[in-house]
């Protein structure tokens, strides 16, 4: 059974020299851009096994780049522009525009392959079990998930991303809330080469 929830993924268009560009002094600009795609296609067929109402592709970039355009037709998803200056008020817009017709909204990137279906599906219960925020934290500090049934501002804005406080910031800001939290497990994801 479908949740009525919808799964937002992140992405960038997959121009060489403009992803994974901490991989790129390793094995360069192609392989970085052909990872890029493989690590996406691997986080789509993740997300449909996890039964989410919909299927959001969220893009930095160009819609129409040629894999998107075989991503859509193939996997059935809808592509966004992603708006916003900085990656927490492009998060913050794409959820606010989700939770008008969706109760809940679950974010990821396509950089963590350690992802499961079940982690997806463990944020859904967790969020129709009346949890307001769900996070996966990552090996590096950060999060490879958000999930939330309530959109806040507090929780995307003033936050150095990229850095290994971003997941302890985010927690405090929740418990400044006073919002329930669940934690899924924690997963590495591909930054470096030695990831």
């Amino acid at each position: 059974m479908k949740s009525g929830g919808v799964l937002l993924i992140f992405v960038k268009s997959p121009v060489p020299g403009q992803v994974k560009t901490r991989l790129i002094p390793g094995i360069g600009r192609q392989r970085a851009a052909s990872l890029y795609q493989d690590l996406l296609t691997r986080t789509l067929n993740t997300a449909r096994r996890a039964d989410f109402s919909a299927i959001q592709v969220w893009v930095d970039g160009n819609t129409g780049h040629p894999y998107f355009t075989r991503l859509k037709n193939r996997h059935y998803v809808k592509l966004y522009n992603q708006r916003g200056k900085d990656l927490g008020q492009r998060m913050f817009n794409a959820i606010k525009n989700a939770l008008r017709k969706y109760p809940f909204a679950v974010l990821i990137g396509s950089d963590c392959p350690s992802l499961s279906s079940s982690d997806l599906q463990l944020a859904t219960e967790y969020l129709e079990n009346k949890a307001d925020v769900v996070l996966g934290p990552a090996d590096d500090g950060g999060y490879y998930l958000i999930g939330l049934r309530r959109n806040n501002h507090r929780l995307f804005s003033g936050i150095e991303w990229g850095k290994e406080t971003v997941l302890a910031e985010t927690c405090s800001r929740i418990k400044t809330l006073n919002l329930k939290i669940e934690l899924l497990p924690r997963r590495w994801d591909v930054d470096r080469t030695t990831d």
